[in-house]
């Protein structure tokens, strides 16, 4: 009688023990899953473009094409020729276009995330310093042509930028074109 009471014990215990570890491993689990994605969230560009949204965006390869809002200015890449910079405005309503662009390209979290691996060799850099409701912003990532998804939101992003905004404009058809090629 008290060897079958004790296997009971045993048993509850070894019962209760299995169950406090799963639940021990089901609880880390929910706190890991929470925690990683409080982090991915990251910071958020505000979803109306704040008044004083400025930026420079330096793209392509070396990053030497640069969009400069704060002086009205764009830079060319010459490749072998020195590099060519204009005047050039952008208005509020393509200011608007290029804001709504970089928040559906999280811009803040996916050049954080973006990957440091090159696919490609020369491979573009890019580099983004923006200022909006007074906080300045800095960021910086390499177009490596990899498959990942921040990655390919950022090359979508400035691809757009450029064709559809920039190269549309009157004074940058008025740039010569480069000269040499990169490899």
């Amino acid at each position: 009688m008290k060897s079958h009471i004790l296997k009971r014990c045993t048993s509850v215990i070894k019962i209760n023990g299995i169950w406090k570890w799963k639940a021990l491993i089901i609880i880390t689990f929910i706190i890991l899953i929470a925690a990683c994605s409080t982090s991915e969230e990251g910071e958020k560009l505000p979803k109306e473009m704040p008044e004083d949204f400025d930026f420079v965006l330096k793209y392509g390869y070396e990053a030497r094409n640069i969009i400069n809002t704060y002086e009205n200015t764009y830079t060319k890449n010459m490749i072998m020729d020195e590099d060519i910079t204009i005047g050039m405005s952008l208005s509020n309503e393509e200011r608007e276009w290029i804001y709504e662009k970089m928040v559906n390209a999280d811009i803040l979290n996916s050049a954080e995330n973006a990957s440091e691996i090159q696919c490609a060799d020369p491979h573009e850099k890019n580099e983004l310093t923006l200022t909006l409701d007074g906080e300045a912003y800095e960021r910086e990532w390499i177009t490596s042509y990899c498959q990942s998804r921040p990655d390919n939101k950022l090359k979508k992003l400035t691809e757009a930028i450029h064709r559809e905004m920039i190269m549309m404009k009157e004074e940058y058809k008025e740039l010569p074109e480069p000269t040499g090629a990169y490899e």
